[in-house]
C-alpha cells in the first residue's frame, strides 16, 4: 500500500451553508453594537524581546497518519517540531496544556538522491545573477507615527487552542485570520474595514498576496463537527483583501475518500492557488476557483505540499507513510507538469522550500532538530544539485519548524546567488545584552562569502525575505527595525523603526510576519485559552509616513 490509509468514517455533516456562507444566528455575525469591524480594543503592549528559550522533549507522532476521525485540529499533519519554536510557543502560553505533535524520523548514512553536478559553477549556472531592482523604498523620516494593537477574542466553547493561521498586507490593508472572521483593517489608520465570516479553524494562509490583491485560506466548513470535534480544514477560499470579498470556495473529494480531502498548507504562484497535505495537493485557478489538478487513487507518490512565488515547486512523498521518500519537482503552473525531478536523499524527513527562484529546498538529514533544517540544497535549472550547505543544530537561528508543511522557513533567504542564515544570539558587550550575525554562503559553492552583517548589543536580527536584490531584516532590540540590506555591498538603509516596543508574546521569529510599504505586522497563527481568562494580543502593527 503506498497511499496513506483512508480516513475514518465520521457521520456525514448535516446540510447547511457552506464555508463562507451567510453565518448563522449569533455566529460568524457582525461585532458588538458600537464597536468598529476591526479586531478589539487596543493594549498597551509588554516590553521588546525575542521570548525565553526552553527546552522541551518530543512526542512520538503516530504511526499513521491521522484521520478526520482523529479530533485533531484537522490539519492532516502540519503540527510544530519540538524545539525552539515549540519552546517558545509553549512559553508564550506558559498557563495553557498545549498538545504539540512531533515526529519520529530515521537517520540514514545512505544518499539515494541525485549528487552534486554544477557546484563548482559561479552564480546561477555560470553567470552571476542580475541585481534586481527593490520595491521598498526608504521614507524621509523612517520612525514609526502609528501602530495598532488587537486582543485575541474568546475561543469556541469548550477550546483552548485555536488555529488562526493567516495574515495578509497590501499597500492599503491588513487581514488577518481570527476566530470567526478574517478582519480587515486600514493598513495605516487601523480603522476596521471588513469582517468576513470564516467557519471553523483555519489550518493553512497563503504566505503572499496574489494577483490583484487576492489571497487564499484553508478553513473548516464550521466550527465542530458532529461528534464535537475541530471539523478538518477541507475548505479552500480565495478573497480581495483589499476589499472583503469572497471570490470562490472549492473543496476536493477523491477516489476513496467518502469524506473531503483535507489540506493544511496553501500557496499561490501566478494564476494558480495550490494546496497540499497527507493525502496529496490540489490546484485551482486563482480567480475562478476552477479544478486544474487533483490528487488520484492509486499513485504511487502524492504531492504533500509547494513552494510558490516566482515559480511553483513541489515537495512529493513516494511509498508508504514512515518509509518514504522525498522529490522536489518544478512544475508548469497551469497544468501541474513537472520539467523536472530532484529526488532527495534516503532517510530525510518533512524538506521545505526556502526559494522557487532559484530552487532551495531546507531539510533534516537525520535526526530531527529544533530549526527543522540542518542542510540547505541549492538546485540548478536542471534540477540537479549544485551543492549542500551545511547548518548544524544549535549554530544558526532559522526556523522550518512545521512538521510537513513545505514553505513555512522563516530567518532565512536566498538570493543574489546567495543564502543568508543568522547566528544563534550570544551575550553582547554590555551587561545582560545579546547579538548575533547574519552570515552569507555561496549557492554555487557552498561555502561562506565571507560577508557578515553584525546586529550590535541588544539588537538580534534575522532575514524576513527578498525584495528585488535586496535583503530584509528584522532587527530587534530597544526599538523594532526593518532594515534593507542591499545585496551588492550589504549597505544599511533603515526603512522602518518603531518609536515604541513590540509585544514579547510575538516573538518575531515565529510570528506571521508582514512587512510592506513601510507597514509591519505581527501576528500570531496559534491562539490560546490563558488560565484565569488572562488577556493576550493576537495582532501588532505600526508604520512609517
Amino acid at each position: 500500500m503506498t497511499q496513506p490509509p483512508p480516513p475514518e468514517q465520521s457521520p456525514q455533516h448535516p446540510q447547511g451553508p457552506g464555508a463562507f456562507g451567510p453565518p448563522p444566528q449569533g455566529a460568524f455575525g457582525p461585532p458588538p453594537q458600537g464597536q468598529a469591524p476591526g479586531f478589539g480594543p487596543p493594549v498597551a503592549p509588554p516590553p521588546s524581546g525575542f521570548g525565553p528559550h526552553q527546552v522541551y522533549q518530543p512526542i512520538p507522532a503516530p504511526a499513521s497518519p491521522p484521520g478526520r476521525g482523529s479530533g485533531g485540529s484537522g490539519g492532516g499533519g502540519g503540527g510544530r517540531r519540538p524545539g525552539r519554536r515549540t519552546a517558545i510557543v509553549v512559553s508564550v502560553v506558559a498557563a495553557i496544556a498545549l498538545i504539540v505533535g512531533g515526529g519520529v524520523w530515521y537517520a540514514t548514512s545512505a544518499d539515494g538522491g541525485s549528487k552534486d553536478k554544477t557546484a563548482a559553477k559561479p552564480g546561477g549556472d555560470g553567470a552571476a545573477p542580475k541585481y534586481e531592482k527593490p520595491k521598498e523604498k526608504a521614507p524621509k523620516v523612517p520612525k514609526a507615527f502609528f501602530s495598532t494593537k488587537a486582543l485575541q477574542p474568546k475561543l469556541p466553547k469548550g477550546e483552548t487552542t485555536w488555529k488562526a493561521q493567516g495574515s495578509w498586507l497590501t499597500d492599503k490593508v491588513y487581514a488577518k485570520a481570527s476566530v470567526e472572521a478574517i478582519v480587515g483593517v486600514d493598513a495605516s489608520s487601523g480603522k476596521g474595514l471588513y469582517r468576513l465570516p470564516k467557519p471553523g479553524e483555519s489550518c493553512a494562509g497563503s504566505p503572499d498576496v496574489g494577483k490583484g490583491n487576492i489571497a487564499v485560506v484553508v478553513t473548516g466548513a464550521k466550527v465542530h463537527d458532529d461528534r464535537g470535534f475541530k471539523d478538518a480544514c477541507t475548505e479552500v477560499t480565495a478573497f480581495d483583501v483589499d476589499t472583503g470579498e469572497k471570490l470562490w470556495t472549492k473543496s476536493i473529494t477523491v477516489g476513496y475518500q467518502k469524506e473531503k480531502t483535507v489540506f493544511n498548507q496553501v500557496t499561490i504562484s501566478g494564476d494558480t492557488v495550490a494546496v497540499g497535505g497527507l493525502y496529496g495537493g490540489a490546484a485551482f485557478d486563482l480567480r475562478g476557483g476552477d479544478v486544474l489538478w487533483e490528487p488520484k487513487q492509486g499513485d504511487k507518490c502524492r504531492d504533500v505540499g509547494y513552494g510558490g512565488g516566482e515559480r511553483l515547486v513541489a515537495v512529493r512523498s513516494c511509498g508508504d507513510y514512515g518509509s518514504e521518500r522525498f522529490q522536489v519537482q518544478l512544475l508548469d503552473p497551469a497544468t501541474g507538469k513537472s520539467k523536472w525531478t530532484h529526488k532527495l536523499p534516503a532517510g530525510v524527513r518533512s524538506p521545505s522550500v526556502v526559494s522557487t527562484e532559484p530552487v532551495v529546498v531546507a531539510l533534516d538529514s537525520g535526526e530531527i532538530t529544533s530549526s527543522g533544517a540542518t542542510d540547505v540544497f541549492s538546485l540548478d535549472e536542471k534540477g540537479d544539485r549544485r551543492t549542500r550547505i551545511a547548518l548544524p543544530d544549535g549554530k544558526y537561528l532559522h526556523e522550518c519548524g512545521t512538521v510537513s508543511v513545505v514553505q513555512d522557513c522563516k530567518g532565512i533567504a536566498a538570493g543574489n546567488g546567495k543564502l543568508y542564515v543568522p547566528t544563534k544570539q550570544r551575550d553582547g558587550a554590555k551587561k545582560f545584552s545579546s547579538t548575533n550575525d547574519i552570515v552569507v554562503f555561496s549557492l554555487a559553492t557552498g561555502k561562506t562569502t565571507g560577508e557578515k552583517v553584525e546586529a550590535g548589543d541588544s539588537s538580534p536580527i534575522f532575514p524576513i525575505r527578498m525584495d528585488g536584490g535586496n535583503v530584509l531584516v528584522y532587527k530587534s532590540g530597544p526599538y523594532a527595525q526593518v532594515v534593507s540590506l542591499d545585496g551588492r555591498d550589504l549597505k544599511k538603509e533603515t526603512l522602518l523603526l518603531d518609536a515604541g516596543t513590540r509585544p514579547s508574546a510575538l516573538p518575531p521569529l515565529i510570528s506571521e510576519l508582514r512587512f510592506r510599504s513601510n507597514k509591519l505586522f505581527l501576528s500570531s497563527d496559534l491562539l490560546a485559552q490563558y488560565s484565569g481568562g488572562k488577556e493576550t494580543i493576537m495582532m501588532f502593527g505600526f508604520a512609517a509616513k
